[in-house]
């Protein structure tokens, strides 16, 4: 007979080491949850004094241990030097949330006001197509991949990739005018997308090694938006409402991260307010 498992114990990270990329916003609450649950944190930015300080913020917010260090996602030798750092300062790393991304807004002087559909794919530039694809999508690949051969040695690990239900569904495309917000372009769709899948198939692929693989799906987050988009945006929304940072992702985070989802592989966990259910 299996023994018994406090579930309050399932989700203890104390002892755990954790790399966060990304450490704004949704990295922000990521790395607060894991330093909340006990895991020792290190916290990427493109700058080294920005990693700095948004560590030195989780450590006053959490009393935990948290630094920062520098990381270009897209620069593959960026990642083999902060894997390569963490290592030699823990010689493990248990835990890797990939939530660094980003995208491009093009400016284009012939943009039709008033038909986000023309500024979402007619205007779309192609080199800021590919800033997105790299930014969202290339960057977990080789974050998954730099860190693969540390947990396939230690035959145990969690790697979180940060998706959006802009992966799963088309943006509706209405609640962008009057609003002064440009509408989310079409590589930023393909590209989380294309992390949904990559992380079905990097999941299954290190599965035998106790290495679990999932990803999460936020819905928009309340950001001092403008109201006539909060409103736009939240009527599409059953719960009404737009997600809250420092509260309505790090649940997801607890749980991919730590023991209590040792049965899910290769999953997608969507926290939207039900946006995708209608």
């Amino acid at each position: 007979m299996t023994a018994r498992v406090n579930v309050r114990d399932m989700f203890d990270l104390t002892g755990r080491i954790a790399l966060v990329t990304g450490g704004s916003n949704l990295g922000y609450d990521a790395a607060e949850a894991l330093a909340e649950l006990g895991a020792t944190v290190v916290v990427t930015r493109r700058k080294q004094e920005a990693a700095d300080k948004t560590a030195a913020l989780l450590t006053l917010d959490t009393g935990a241990e948290v630094s920062g260090a520098e990381l270009e996602v897209t620069e593959e030798d960026s990642w083999m030097k902060v894997v390569r750092d963490l290592i030699s300062q823990y010689g493990k790393i248990d835990i890797l949330i990939n939530n660094a991304g980003g995208r491009k807004v093009s400016v284009v002087p012939e943009s039709i006001e008033g038909d986000p559909s023309f500024e979402f794919l007619e205007t779309r530039l192609l080199e800021d197509w590919k800033y997105t694809m790299d930014a969202n999508l290339t960057s977990v690949f080789l974050g998954c991949r730099t860190v693969a051969p540390y947990m396939k040695k230690a035959r145990s690990g969690k790697i979180i990739n940060m998706a959006s239900v802009d992966g799963i569904v088309g943006r509706d495309l209405r609640i962008y005018p009057g609003s002064g917000l440009s509408p989310t372009v079409p590589d930023y769709l393909a590209s989380k997308a294309g992390v949904i899948n990559l992380t079905k198939g990097i999941g299954v692929s290190l599965a035998p090694f106790g290495i679990y693989v999932n990803a999460i799906s936020p819905g928009g987050f309340y950001r001092a938006q403008p109201d006539q988009f909060v409103d736009n945006y939240s009527k599409l929304v059953p719960l009404g409402r737009m997600g809250r940072d420092r509260i309505d992702l790090k649940g997801s985070i607890a749980y991919l991260a730590s023991a209590a989802s040792d049965y899910t592989v290769g999953h997608n966990l969507v926290i939207d307010g039900g946006l995708t259910s209608w």
